[in-house]
């Protein structure tokens, strides 16, 4: 079984509280708060459908079995902390353009820990996909009814297909 954890995240936010209101066309500060945290949420959503990290973050990967090679999810990868096989430390190499992937010295191996930093992602087309998708959140933040709710916007899900990871 794999998983991913944060441990941290050490960046910030690449869409800010006024980009959105200047976006949505908000006057006010009163929805100041639930806007930042449509952000962040907003911001995890894309994190996900695209398996890239946009706010850098630290991160430990535990994986139960594999061959001795494999890719860390959430690149592009910053650093490496450690690895271990079994809790002892392992020689290892990093590969790829993103420094996403590990093939271990030893070879195949069980109860591998990696401990590393992402750098995150930032530019126009993410901000964009993002302020759309805190307006559809603005929009639909009540009660509503099964006629009157907006889905994930088609549009941001094509802006961030080209982040997607394709794997052949």
């Amino acid at each position: 079984m794999r998983q991913v954890k944060i441990n941290s995240v050490t960046g910030s936010e690449i869409v800010t509280v006024q980009e959105v209101k200047d976006y949505v066309r908000i006057d006010t500060s009163a929805d100041d708060t639930i806007i930042g945290l449509m952000i962040t949420q907003a911001r995890i959503w894309c994190e996900n459908y695209i398996s890239r990290d946009i706010v850098a973050k630290n991160r430990t990967y535990y994986l139960h079995t594999t061959n001795g090679m494999f890719d860390l999810p959430f690149a592009p990868v910053a650093s490496i902390s450690t690895v271990t096989i079994e809790g002892n430390e392992s020689d290892y190499t990093v590969l790829g353009l993103d420094n996403e992937t590990i093939e271990l010295d030893g070879g195949a191996a069980e109860n591998v820990k990696v401990t590393y930093v992402t750098t995150g992602l930032s530019d126009g087309l993410l901000k964009q996909a993002i302020l759309q998708l805190v307006s559809t959140y603005y929009d639909n933040r009540s009660d509503f009814t099964s006629e009157s709710v907006n889905e994930i916007p088609t549009n941001v899900k094509s802006i961030l297909s080209s982040y997607k990871t394709m794997f052949i």
